[in-house]
């Protein structure tokens, strides 16, 4: 049985995480101590990276670490930046949102208004209707319900019958029993 067989070497992109020419090396990736397995398994703690330190760069490796580092500052500054305008933005587009959702319990609250005066409205009209339809009930005679009441009957001195209807009628309709008398 032959043992597994190592990876190549990682190579790292221009750009990426430091120059071509950087590898990774026994301090790990470009001379952070540690790899970046550290980092997602959560054992790695922040350190000063060397790249970033703000020390003066030692002067055998001054004008490529220098041009590296400010190349990562100005990366850094554009990162910090573009995160301004993107918190701006977040709180203009939340000021908005904030401004839409007060509007939104106005509308609410001015329709729950309406709805009940509307509620309101519709009782006081059926109330008004049931007054009218009663006065013009009261006003007509009881047995046809057709013309207004107009005869007084005797004895009981009810008013509650036309003069055709009290004519052919032999008893109060609400005395029930007592004969008229003409």
């Amino acid at each position: 049985m032959t043992p597994p067989q190592q990876p190549p070497p990682l190579r790292s992109e221009p750009g990426a995480l430091g120059s071509a020419a950087s590898s990774y090396s026994p301090l790990g990736l470009n001379g952070v101590p540690g790899s970046i397995w550290d980092f997602v398994s959560g054992s790695f703690s922040p350190s000063p990276s060397p790249i970033l330190s703000a020390g003066p760069p030692s002067s055998s490796s001054a004008s490529p670490n220098g041009a590296e580092l400010a190349r990562v500052r100005q990366q850094l500054d554009e990162a910090k930046r573009k995160i301004r305008q993107w918190e701006e933005s977040w709180q203009q587009v939340k000021q908005v949102c904030d401004a839409w959702q007060r509007e939104a319990q106005e509308a609410k609250e001015r329709a729950r208004v309406a709805d009940s005066d509307r509620q309101l409205a519709l009782q006081k009209k059926e109330e008004v209707e049931a007054q009218v339809i009663f006065q013009l009930r009261a006003k007509q005679c009881v047995a046809c319900r057709e013309r207004a009441h107009g005869a007084v009957l005797q004895p009981c001195q009810h008013h509650i019958l036309c003069e055709p209807c009290a004519a052919t009628t032999p008893e109060c309709p609400y005395c029930k029993g007592q004969p008229l008398q003409w």
